[in-house]
């Protein structure tokens, strides 16, 4: 698979409910940083750090733009959780590194902090 689709089968694993896959498209290296938190480093701080947040109960992520370059792919989106029987979106501008293997391995979405707070309050 190319960088962009591997990154578009990983947003089809969290549509799809299917973590277990969406982590495993991840390397054991991970660096996923939600700007402007503190990043969380590793596969096993990406699901401590996932472990933090309300219980999602179904996630839509809706990419409106797609480009890769090389290893980088970049999307626009809008993330969309279901949380406690309500849909929560934010906006998402996100970029993605993958390894030779396939693995995700740096994982950075930018987005409005203000926005996050208001729909998951």
């Amino acid at each position: 698979m190319t960088p962009q689709e591997i990154v578009e089968a990983f947003i089809a694993a969290w549509n799809r409910g299917d973590v277990p896959a969406a982590f495993g498209m991840m390397a054991e290296d991970i660096v996923w940083h939600n700007i402007p938190m503190e990043p969380a480093v590793g596969l096993a701080g990406v699901q401590a750090l996932m472990g933090q947040f309300p219980p999602i109960e179904a996630s839509e992520w809706i990419t409106h733009h797609i480009a890769a370059n090389g290893n980088v792919v970049l999307t626009e989106r809008t993330d969309k959780f279901l949380v406690a029987g309500r849909w929560r979106a934010i906006r998402v501008s996100g970029t993605f590194e993958i390894n030779a293997e396939g693995k995700i391995t740096q994982w950075r979405d930018y987005f409005d902090m203000a926005e996050f707070r208001r729909e998951f309050a």
